[in-house]
């Protein structure tokens, strides 16, 4: 299991992964099991993975509040070099700031 915590919403992050991250261009298919729980594969490819999301409190800087979301990636049966290429996809997607 890889776990991160990422600055998103639960939706937001949804939206991103079901949006431009798992759409017609990607090699990716992507259905929700339950809310805020996905399932992906890789048509042709020996790839299943789960990612489960639970939003944590929000980090309060100053006046703003950050979201702070627990992401939870699973995956069965999946060599490693499909592991580094999915993440490297998904860091291009969800990639916030920066200039």
């Amino acid at each position: 299991m890889v776990e991160y915590e990422m600055g998103y919403g639960a939706d937001e992050f949804g939206n991103v992964l079901n949006g431009p991250f798992s759409g017609d261009k990607s090699v990716y298919l992507c259905k929700q099991v339950e809310r805020h729980h996905w399932s992906l594969e890789q048509p042709g490819a020996a790839f299943e993975l789960t990612i489960k999301v639970v939003e944590k409190p929000p980090r309060k800087l100053g006046l703003f509040n950050l979201p702070v979301l627990d992401v939870r990636f699973t995956f069965t049966d999946t060599e490693t070099s499909l592991r580094d290429h999915f993440f490297h996809r998904f860091h291009q997607y969800f990639h916030k700031g920066g200039g």
